[in-house]
């Protein structure tokens, strides 16, 4: 999955310096623009999705100052979606113990490399972010199968915690509980994050923010953030992501 992330930033990177080596340089006046809003989504190579919101105000006209906050999936590489053995389409990743989400709250900046004086101009920019980062570390709650006593092939089903312990035996588990049970139990976990990147920038107008932002994230914890059993408990992530954004200058 990293590799991909990799191979697709590189193609990125050299194909908008091709792009923007081509357009002829014109010179009009300029509004001088004092803030900008931009939203965003992303995937990234832990096999999961973001959002994030981006206030920037300008510090000279090719750096722009900016506070974050991006929320974000995380996922375990050996985190594998199985079918509940049951009559509905219920799955279930059996062996993870939390669902984990990173809130990010950073400043950073963003740099032009070159920039869109006219319409429909094609921009390059580069971003980066360093701040605090919060691990919310929900439980796993499974539906577990007991049978009768009197009746072995009938029985009732139990949401349970998951506990690699007690619950081995794949096929008296029917999938997950519904995703607010455990919620009152969620864990945090405090720590660093960072992230850097490129920007190509489009749009018909300079006021409008239209990108594609690829980059490389890095999350360190006070403590181990235990996502799934009988693996290591990781302190550090590294990782890629690539975003669409959009906002607007002012």
């Amino acid at each position: 999955m990293q590799k991909r992330f990799e191979l697709f930033f590189i193609l990125l990177f050299t194909g908008t310096l091709s792009l923007v080596a081509q357009n002829a340089p014109i010179i009009e006046p300029q509004l001088m623009y004092t803030q900008s809003n931009t939203f965003g989504l992303s995937i990234n190579s832990f096999k999961s999705w973001g959002a994030f919101y981006r206030l920037g105000w300008h510090k000279t006209g090719k750096e722009q100052n900016h506070f974050e906050i991006d929320f974000s999936r995380i996922k375990h590489p050996k985190e594998v979606r199985r079918q509940g053995f049951n009559q509905s389409t219920t799955q279930y990743t059996f062996g993870r113990l939390n669902l984990a989400f990173f809130l990010r709250p950073t400043l950073g900046q963003t740099i032009a490399i070159t920039e869109r004086p006219y319409k429909n101009a094609i921009g390059l920019n580069f971003v980066y972010s360093i701040g605090a980062n919060i691990a919310f570390l929900k439980p796993c709650y499974i539906e577990v199968f007991y049978p009768y006593e009197n009746a072995p092939s009938e029985g009732y089903l139990v949401s349970e915690k998951y506990d690699p312990a007690k619950h081995t035996d794949i096929y008296r588990i029917y999938g997950n509980s519904g995703f607010f049970k455990g919620f009152s139990e969620t864990k945090l976990n405090i720590g660093g994050a960072g992230k850097a990147g490129f920007q190509v920038e489009w749009g018909q107008y300079a006021d409008e923010i239209r990108c594609l932002e690829a980059g490389v994230t890095l999350d360190l914890f006070l403590n181990a953030v235990p996502l799934m059993a009988h693996t290591n408990y990781d302190q550090a992530f590294y990782g890629f992501y690539v975003s669409y954004n959009w906002g607007n200058r002012k």
